[in-house]
């Protein structure tokens, strides 16, 4: 996921659904050698963003850390996030000598740079193993971490090979969120909720219904001219998803007037293509379309292993 999000900011591309300002990413990938990123990232796009600038060893905080991630701002002034992954692996104390107040200086530390800078750090941590019914208490480690923070952001599967999770999120400018996502070939991307796989296949079926021309007649008919497609609706539950989601409709194209006579009412229906090409029902969490890996981080490897999506 921090992956999908450094290639999606690098080529100001949508993320889980929401836009992103372009901008030059450091990833600090302390876990994963250059033959792992390159592999995850072939998945993920078919060439790498401008501006992408990979680490794989750095400095504990208040050691070095901080200083080299300066230095490479100043080198490159475009850089807007840093990802840091994995908090452990920048850590003096062991399991055995965390308290609150060390994760708290630790992400003090982490956030006074992020500040001082103006950018965006995201630091990538571990969950506890122990069960919770608050997500944001399976953080590993004691409350400090999250209270020095502007925002916890928590990844849950119930099973490891679970191919959705669910995304928790909460912070100090941010609303809370809980929002289904799904994983599949490296990617994740906000699960469609079922009314809106619903409303998608209407749309579709009247779009098909409606090229040949505007649809003037009673709901049973109506009914009876879907069925013929496939799609199976009695008249009242048609008439009445009609009726509620009109507004829905029309921001597709798709224009639901009605009429009522002495015996019956009347149903029309067109569509304004012009109106509906606009009409997404996607998540918008495409990856990305451009790339090239570019130098000058600390801790590089060398030319001759370092990723290349052109190779």
């Amino acid at each position: 996921m921090a992956l999908q999000l450094c290639l999606a900011v690098c080529s100001g591309t949508a993320f889980l659904g929401r836009k992103t300002t372009q901008a030059e990413v450091l990833y600090l990938a302390l876990e994963d050698g250059s033959q792992r990123l390159h592999s995850r990232a072939l998945r993920l796009a078919d060439t790498a963003p401008e501006g992408l600038h990979l680490c794989h060893r750095t400095a504990p905080i208040g050691q070095g850390l901080e200083r080299q991630i300066e230095a490479q701002l100043a080198e490159h002034p475009h850089i807007r996030l840093v990802v840091l992954d994995m908090l452990q692996k920048v850590r003096c104390v062991n399991g055995s000598g965390l308290s609150y107040s060390s994760d708290y200086e630790d992400a003090g530390a982490l956030k006074a740079l992020a500040d001082r800078n103006g950018i965006c750090l995201l630091v990538i941590h571990h969950l506890r193993k122990m069960a919770d019914d608050d997500p944001f208490n399976r953080l590993s480690g004691t409350n400090g971490l999250a209270g020095a923070a502007d925002g916890t952001l928590i990844l849950m599967r119930n099973k490891r090979q679970d191919g959705t999770a669910i995304l928790y999120a909460t912070g100090r400018d941010i609303e809370d969120v809980e929002e289904e996502l799904e994983f599949s070939d490296c990617r994740w991307s906000r699960a469609v909720p079922q009314e809106q796989l619903q409303l998608a296949l209407v749309v579709n079926a009247l779009k098909k219904l409606l090229a040949a021309g505007e649809f003037r007649g009673t709901v049973t008919e109506l009914a009876a001219q879907l069925e013929k497609q496939g799609s199976y609706w009695s008249p009242a539950i048609l008439s009445k998803y009609l009726q509620s989601h009109d507004e829905a409709l029309d921001r597709c194209g798709i224009l639901l007037e009605t009429k009522r006579t002495n015996s019956k009412r009347l149903l029309c229906l067109r569509y304004e293509a012009h109106v509906g090409d606009i009409c997404d029902t996607s998540d918008g969490s495409d990856g990305c379309d451009r790339h090239s890996y570019t130098g000058g981080v600390p801790s590089l490897p060398s030319p001759a292993s370092r990723p290349s999506l052109a190779s």
